[in-house]
This record gives C-alpha cells, structure tokens and sequence, in this order.
C-alpha cells in the first residue's frame, strides 16, 4: 500500500479545520467522523483530515486517497491544473515529478488555503489561484497537459453531481489534453 502523509498542523480557520487521528480504518473515522467508514481499510497510522463545519469529511491523507488519485499519479505530465488545495495532498508527488513542468492550483476558500498552504510543499513550479473553479475566468489560451477536478461539489451552485461533471467538462476540456473528473 502506497500513501503520501502531509505535514499541516491541527488548526480551524472560519468554517474549515484540520483535524488529525491516530488509529486504524475501525477507530480513525468514528473518531473524525462520529461512525465507521464502510468499505475504507486503513492500517495504524497517524492521518491528517479537512473538514468543514456544514460538509464535515472533506480530503485526508490516507491510504484509500491516494487509490482515488491513482489517475493523476499515472496521467500527470506537464502543465497540470488542480482544482481544489485540499491537504496539499498532491503537492509533493507533483513537485518531484520530473515530468510535470508547472501545478496550477485553483482554491475558492481562502480559509483553506491560510491552513494548509504555509504548510504543505511547494517550489516554483506552483501557481496558487484563489478562485471558483466553476467562476474562473481562463487566461486567453490556456492549456495544461492534464486537468484535476476533485473539488467539494456540495458547495457547488449546480444542482447535481452528473451536472456539475457536465459544466467542468464542457469549461475545461478543450483547455486538458487529459483530464479526470472526480
């Protein structure tokens, strides 16, 4: 099992908190979340979670999330938008691929980015943007080799998932070479 574990300390800013837990997949997330987390196997670790007061669980540093990632661990070269900072979860992989010539970071919740940012690893391959993926209004030719949307769609103003899957698609491909919806 392969896991990227982050550095960002316990901290709450507005709605947003990072929280942390120590324990396995039976005690981690009845102790962050308040109940079991099915299908989720985590070994005795130390884990590191963002949460929101009206979300909850919204990104972690665990074994199961860097499975979701598998795509962009395989896909990312080049130029790389990422839709949501998260954990800064991605930051290091990125970073030290030598494949990837620039991350470009699109977080809409300043308060997650004053928790994590400091924190999490970067060079200057980074671009940190403070926008809506949704509102962002692209440069004039914008292109990146591969495109990652794993944002927190519950917060999105488009009533459904498959709608929101829909409206990225239609904004961003034919600015993605590749790019994974999530």
């Amino acid at each position: 099992m392969n896991r990227i574990k982050v550095n960002i300390p316990i901290g709450t800013s507005g709605k947003w908190s990072i929280r942390k837990a120590t324990g396995d997949s039976n005690t981690i997330y009845t102790d962050i979340l308040g109940s079991p987390c099915g299908g989720k196997i985590e070994p005795y670790d130390d884990y590191t979670f963002l949460f929101h007061d009206d979300i909850k669980f919204v990104m972690s540093d665990t074994y199961s999330e860097y499975a979701e990632h598998q795509p962009l661990w395989s896909g990312a070269t080049g130029d790389v938008l990422i839709a949501g900072l998260g954990v800064g979860y991605v930051n290091e992989f990125l970073m030290n691929n030598e494949n990837v010539t620039s991350i470009t970071i699109i977080e809409k919740n300043q308060d997650v980015i004053d928790l994590v940012w400091p924190y999490c690893p970067k060079n200057v391959k980074f671009t940190l943007i403070n926008e809506d993926i949704e509102n962002w209004t692209l440069p004039n030719n914008s292109h990146w080799h591969f495109g990652w949307f794993d944002s927190w769609t519950s917060e999105s103003n488009i009533d459904s998932y498959q709608s929101y899957q829909q409206f990225i698609q239609n904004k961003y491909q034919t600015h993605c070479i590749q790019y994974r919806l999530l």
